[in-house]
């Protein structure tokens, strides 16, 4: 067997490498979480949007700075770090899906914690509640994929 063969069985013939259409929407919804968290949190650090700093009341925060750090390292990095286990190759799989469940999940924290903490409601909040949900969903979507195909993935 030479190696081009060899690699195109663990393409083909193994779910274990296999990345599916849900999987790089999937890749691309991180993606683009993770550059709107990094665009937000510096814009939050630099001060561009001049939010009410009456809104940190409710905040162990007295500048809009601490959370544009923690957006950046809370919600970006691991988002990043999410799609390069979809988009590198051979990081198996079930990476790749829990890294999906675990960005949405805690896109949606983010949000709940938000609410909760700064006690104001802005229209975006929901639209990246939904995003979470997204992500969550295309990771079960992915894996159900794989699972009527292999029939025991």
């Amino acid at each position: 067997m030479t190696p081009e063969s060899s690699d195109q069985s663990v393409v083909r013939g193994n779910t274990t490498y296999r990345r599916t259409g849900a999987a790089w929407a999937l890749a691309a919804v991180e993606i683009s979480v993770a550059i709107q968290a990094i665009a937000g949190g510096l814009a939050l650090i630099g001060d561009q949007w001049s939010m009410d700093p009456l809104w940190l009341r409710h905040t162990p925060f007295v500048s809009w700075t601490g959370p544009g750090v923690l957006l950046i390292v809370v919600i970006a990095l691991p988002h990043l770090m999410a799609a390069a286990a979809i988009v590198v190759r051979p990081v198996p799989v079930r990476l790749g899906m829990v890294g999906g469940l675990l960005a949405g999940v805690s896109l949606i924290i983010w949000i709940i914690m938000q609410i909760a903490l700064l006690q104001v409601f802005f229209f975006l909040q929901p639209v990246v509640a939904v995003l979470g949900a997204l992500e969550i969903g295309l990771a079960a979507w992915w894996r159900r994929a794989l699972r009527s195909e292999d029939g025991a993935f």
